[in-house]
């Protein structure tokens, strides 16, 4: 949930971000590495989890918010993840952080999927001081989501840190055993997936006090519905801002410490460092406060701040010459399965897939234009977003829908004083079509359907999105349960309770 608006690398060089974006490693590592221009994800997590694991467009592997105890939710048992790709060429594998990728067997955990090691927690947001799940089908009367745990090591509860301290400083400790303990004779992935800045917004009480004096401190009403107040008894709604603001600075704290492990274990200078939000930044007032200035919109639309990611790549790997020189590229999250089957030597086919009648792979080689091996123009890129939307070349075409969610932009101090309206009531009619060229206008403040001359260009975008419609696919399994005959309720609720305690 990195807004595009609260990275310091996204800001220009003549325009410095507000003083409570503090993102000195990341910048510095942007800056060292190559700015990714047009990186798209999906406008929600767990498609763009899916797609990360999968190589494939989250159209052909999950397009839903399900839950993770639900058996459709995340990734179909029968693909074949990274992961294990590249554990078959002698990687060592680990992911540390927030899955959202399914849960229904033990085929779907990380484990599952071919990670050697994880230390995760499997829903879309869990609490950061507890890490008691906060989102699930686990309800009452059967079973109360409330007592239950999200935090898991390999193949069972992570007892041992469950509650010992914030999340983000539990899974950072974790990256760096990783890496610390690490052969560096062996190639290693290393899949980090923080939970910040996804809702609720909590922090220890030092780091939102030294933000709160960054910001402007004129919003604390604004996010009142999932925020974390430092001291309940005093009845006062701390600033939201400030609380993001100092979230995603423990990103950026955690990613400097695992570089200089990196470095220190002399393993920086093969490395290929990706770094990419899951979505675009939630303008909803009641979670969060987020800004993906300059771009419209954010999560949950498929306008340019929902899909487009805050996104750079570092470390030693990119060649010396291109260090500091933006990648142009139009690339897709699914990308990275292929791209680093490529760097691995794998072949990134999913056999396991054809045979079970699932889509194939989608993403594309990237190192080419990484590397500078193929510096000339790219091939015409579609990207098969939703139903009504698609991305062909420099066009994005939105049609057949009146309410396309958050036709908003948002200034870099949003949320305010003044934003008094959730952005979610703010919708734009696309059912005649709507055409932005989001090369020359990544903001999408022009509308060129009804220009003249680009009618023929709304018609194409309209035919290859039809084309593509047939193939779309969302994780559609059922399952079978392995708990007694007669449980009530889901499963898994049944399980985490009587199964894992």
């Amino acid at each position: 949930d990195l807004g595009h608006g609260d990275a310091g690398w996204t800001y220009p060089a003549h325009e410095p971000p507000p003083a409570w974006v503090q993102t000195p490693n990341l910048d510095a590592l942007a800056a060292e590495g190559r700015v990714m221009d047009r990186h798209y994800v999906h406008y929600t997590c767990t498609p763009s989890r899916s797609s990360l694991q999968t190589g494939r467009f989250p159209v052909h592997v999950q397009t839903t918010l399900a839950n993770p105890e639900q058996p459709n939710a995340g990734v179909p048992r029968n693909m074949t993840g990274i992961a294990a790709k590249l554990r078959d060429q002698g990687y060592k594998t680990h992911m540390v952080g927030k899955w959202d990728a399914g849960m229904a067997s033990p085929d779907h955990t990380p484990r599952g999927r071919g990670y050697d090691t994880s230390l995760h927690y499997f829903s879309h947001k869990n609490d950061y001081f507890t890490q008691r799940a906060m989102q699930s089908d686990c309800s009452d009367p059967v079973e109360s989501v409330g007592e239950f745990v999200d935090l898991w090591a390999d193949d069972g509860p992570a007892r041992a840190v469950n509650g010992t301290g914030y999340l983000e400083d539990i899974f950072a400790e974790e990256a760096l055993r990783v890496v610390e303990g690490h052969d560096p004779e062996d190639p290693l992935f290393l899949f980090f997936a923080p939970h910040v800045a996804h809702v609720p917004l909590q922090v220890p009480e030092d780091r939102l006090q030294r933000f709160r004096a960054l910001t402007k401190g004129d919003d604390e009403r604004i996010c009142a519905s999932q925020t974390y107040y430092v001291n309940p008894t005093d009845g006062k709604n701390y600033a939201c801002k400030a609380q993001y603001a100092a979230m995603v600075n423990y990103l950026d704290e955690h990613i400097g410490r695992i570089v200089g492990a990196l470095k220190a274990r002399g393993m920086w200078d093969s490395t290929l460092m990706v770094l990419s939000s899951d979505n675009g930044g939630p303008l909803k007032l009641v979670e969060s406060a987020a800004t993906n200035y300059p771009l419209r919109g954010g999560k949950y639309s498929p306008f340019e701040g929902g899909i487009r990611a805050a996104a750079f790549l570092s470390g030693g790997a990119i060649p010396p010459h291109l260090r500091g020189v933006p990648l142009r590229t139009t690339a897709h999250i699914a990308d990275w399965y292929t791209t680093f089957c490529g760097l691995a030597g794998a072949d990134p086919h999913d056999a396991r897939a054809e045979r079970s009648g699932l889509p194939p792979v989608d993403g594309v080689d990237l190192w080419p234009e990484i590397s500078g091996r193929n510096p000339g123009p790219e091939a015409l890129r579609e990207i098969p977003v939703d139903n009504n939307t698609i991305i062909v070349g420099d066009y994005k075409l939105i049609t057949g829908t009146p309410s396309v969610l958050f036709d908003v932009w948002t200034p870099p101090d949003f949320p305010n004083a003044t934003s008094k309206d959730d952005p979610i009531l703010h919708t734009l009619d696309c059912t005649d079509g709507c055409l932005f060229d989001v090369a020359a206008d990544p903001g999408e403040r022009e509308d060129l359907a009804s220009e003249p001359g680009f009618t023929p260009t709304v018609r194409l975008l309209e035919e290859r999105l039809a084309a593509h419609r047939p193939g779309f696919y969302s994780n559609d399994e059922r399952g079978r349960d392995a708990c007694p005959p007669g449980t009530p309720g889901l499963c898994a609720c049944w399980a985490a309770r009587h199964t894992w305690g």
